[in-house]
């Protein structure tokens, strides 16, 4: 087992901004904050971070590990979270870490009585989902599909931030837990992660599809990169060179 570690939490793949320092020391496993906002993910991540400093009487260099929710989300929102963990981790050179945010969900939301299913917003007409046993576990997806578009098992609780849904976002608490657990677990880092190449008109499609094939294969921890699981609604001009 590893011994405990001061990780910095980050994630705004949903409408939640939040941000969460856990590790020895700190009160009640950590301290969290968070603001619900979905067109301000820009202005309040660094607030949040400044706030949860400040409030465990940390300073940036008792930091050893960062990780972030890499979504899948909105395209804008998510990576807000994504970059400040990569900077503030290449500032610090500490370890850097991601984790799909409809884990995290499962995870706090999981109460041992039936299946889960988790439903965060794409865009307008299309959501993105993942299926959980009653441990949390996830049993399919992350997948984005239309909205309505995605089959509830019976007896299936489904939470997350569309409408007609219990309401549920990532804790950035959470996610710095079960961080340190899979490190407890023997999990590894990432590492060195090759990103896929792919052309102009892919917007990180290679990339994702690689980070898929990795929570597939059973891994939990990420490197931080953004999962996208569709591509973005806007399109290089025509006749702009590719």
């Amino acid at each position: 087992m590893l011994a405990a570690m001061r990780i910095l939490a980050l994630d705004s793949s949903t409408a939640c901004s939040t941000v969460a320092v856990s590790g020895p020391g700190l009160p009640a496993g950590g301290i969290e904050r968070s603001r619900l906002d979905a067109r301000r993910h820009a202005e309040a991540i660094p607030v949040l971070l400044s706030e949860v400093l400040e409030s465990s009487g940390l300073t940036p260099a008792d930091i050893d590990l960062v990780a972030c929710g890499v979504g899948p989300g909105p395209f804008t929102g998510m990576r807000v979270a994504i970059a400040t963990a990569v900077m503030f981790a290449e500032a610090r050179a500490v370890p850097v870490v991601g984790a799909c945010a409809l884990d995290v969900i499962a995870s706090a939301a999981a109460d041992g009585d039936g299946p889960l299913v988790v439903v965060t917003r794409a865009r307008r007409t299309e959501v993105n989902w993942a299926s959980y046993d009653a441990s949390g576990r996830r049993t399919a997806g992350p997948r984005v599909v239309p909205l309505g578009g995605f089959e509830v098992p019976t007896g299936a609780r489904v939470v997350g931030d569309v409408d007609g849904v219990t309401p549920a976002y990532p804790s950035a608490l959470v996610l710095a837990h079960l961080v340190q657990d899979r490190l407890d677990a023997g999990e590894g880092l990432p590492g060195d992660f090759a990103v896929p190449e792919g052309d102009a008109t892919s917007s990180g499609e290679p990339g994702s599809q690689a980070l898929l094939r990795r929570l597939d294969q059973g891994h939990w921890l990420l490197p931080a990169l953004p999962l996208y699981l569709r591509r973005p609604d806007a399109v290089p001009p025509s006749g702009m060179p590719r």
